[in-house]
């Protein structure tokens, strides 16, 4: 969180001041082969971020299409994305197909300033790739969604003809990035073509029955189609109307429900996992196929987290007695580093989080989790399992948790967690 602000930081100061540069350097009327030479030395060998900006801007008003590699390099990294996409489209010849190249690269926010900068295009290697790969089921899909609909034809791509597989992945996490109720904002309603492509893809998804690999953008669909998103007036109108009355009859189909429960019975771990994320959404119970998957794949994330996110107490037992079971409790307990357990070498580590993060919902359950975690190099699991203790009323507390907590402010190292340790054990 604080690169990230500090990268904001950053780049507000260079905007504040940017076009005065840029006006000024306009203003002198300089070569632009040693202005190019020039940017290209700051966006290559600058040393703080707004010495590279200051290379991008220069590339951006006398850069050559030589420069392309550069910008599109450059351009992968957030920091200076917005500012490689402006330069890529003021040097290029061909600035679409120069963005393309850097919107296939790139992840996150600089894949969003990419994509967005595609509106218009006419190639259809770019509308084809806009349908099929643009969206990678990342939470910013949904900020160029409507760009990649509109420019790629997702109406068109569905509706004509019999789409492959890939297409249809593309277009399933397409639609769910448009329908996403929990995003930042679903825009489905923007997009004029979005009854046609909603009934194209009910009628490829269903044309040979649906399949579980199919059902989460169904799902998303049918989520979106009966929330407040969809304004009253298109609500009334008798296209709309069947449209929502269809998508709800296929979701509460028993023959739907069987293609779920079929998933989760599969021996194969990752049809599991999919299957569980589905039946999570249908409110179908899938505890007790989850806790004989984490038996054989007792690292698997994300089967943690669908145990224990919105377990009911009566159901934490099992799930809790597994957990001390299966994960290696005994090297989890590494002894306190200021560490806060962000990054992939920390993924044990997050296992514990996911179940102790929630013991505070579970008073009683779970006391041995609670002392690896206070033990634990990361500092998020040693607040977790404190944040639990406190939840926890005194009787469901061992006699012994006020000398677990006063040991664990002992060898704490972090000056505030240590205070909250040894006031809570005050509080014992």
């Amino acid at each position: 969180m604080a690169s990230v602000l500090d990268t904001q930081l950053r780049r507000m100061v260079w905007r504040k001041h940017e076009r005065a540069v840029e006006a000024a350097l306009r203003a002198r009327s300089l070569p632009p082969d040693r202005l190019r030479q020039l940017g290209r030395w700051f966006a290559t060998h600058g040393e703080h971020p707004n010495a590279v900006r200051f290379g991008i801007l220069l590339l951006g008003i006398a850069g050559t299409d030589d420069d392309r590699s550069v910008l599109t390099t450059l351009g992968v990294f957030w920091a200076f994305s917005t500012e490689c996409c402006e330069a890529l489209v003021r040097s290029q010849t061909d600035p679409r197909r120069a963005l393309f190249d850097l919107a296939r690269r790139a992840e996150g926010w600089a894949r969003v300033d990419a994509v967005r900068r595609l509106d218009g295009t006419s190639d259809p290697d770019i509308k084809e790739w806009l349908i099929r790969e643009s969206c990678t089921d990342d939470v910013l899909d949904s900020y160029f969604a409507l760009t990649a609909a509109r420019v790629g034809d997702l109406a068109g791509a569905l509706t004509r003809g019999t789409p492959t597989e890939k297409t249809m992945d593309g277009a399933g996490r397409l639609l769910q990035a448009l329908t996403d109720v929990d995003g930042p904002g679903s825009e489905l309603a923007s997009y004029d073509d979005a009854l046609s492509a909603l009934n194209g893809y009910l009628h490829q998804t269903t044309a040979e029955g649906v399949t579980l690999r199919r059902l989460p953008p169904l799902l998303s669909i049918d989520r979106y189609l009966q929330s407040p998103y969809v304004n009253r007036a298109r609500r009334d109108e008798p296209e709309w109307r069947h449209l929502r009355h269809r998508y709800a009859r296929l979701i509460a189909d028993p023959a739907t429900r069987e293609v779920v429960l079929d998933g989760v019975a599969a021996d194969d771990p990752v049809t599991l996992r999919h299957a569980a994320w589905v039946a999570r959404q249908m409110h179908i119970p899938v505890r007790p196929a989850l806790l004989r998957g984490v038996e054989t794949t007792p690292y698997d994330s994300t089967m943690w987290f669908l145990l224990v996110d919105g377990c009911p107490s009566e159901d934490i037992a099992p799930v809790v007695s597994a957990a001390v079971r299966l994960l290696p409790l005994r090297d989890l307990r590494t002894g306190p580093t200021p560490e806060t357990g962000l990054g992939k070498e920390f993924a044990i580590d997050s296992l514990l989080d996911m179940v102790v993060s929630r013991l505070d919902e579970h008073p009683g359950h779970g006391w041995e989790l609670l002392e690896t975690a206070l033990d634990n190099r990361t500092s998020r699991n040693r607040r977790m399992a404190l944040k639990a203790i406190r939840a926890w009323p005194t009787d469901a507390l061992p006699s012994t948790a006020r000398e677990t907590l006063l040991a664990a402010a002992a060898r704490e190292p972090l000056p505030d967690l240590r205070s909250e340790m040894e006031r809570e054990a005050g509080r014992l």
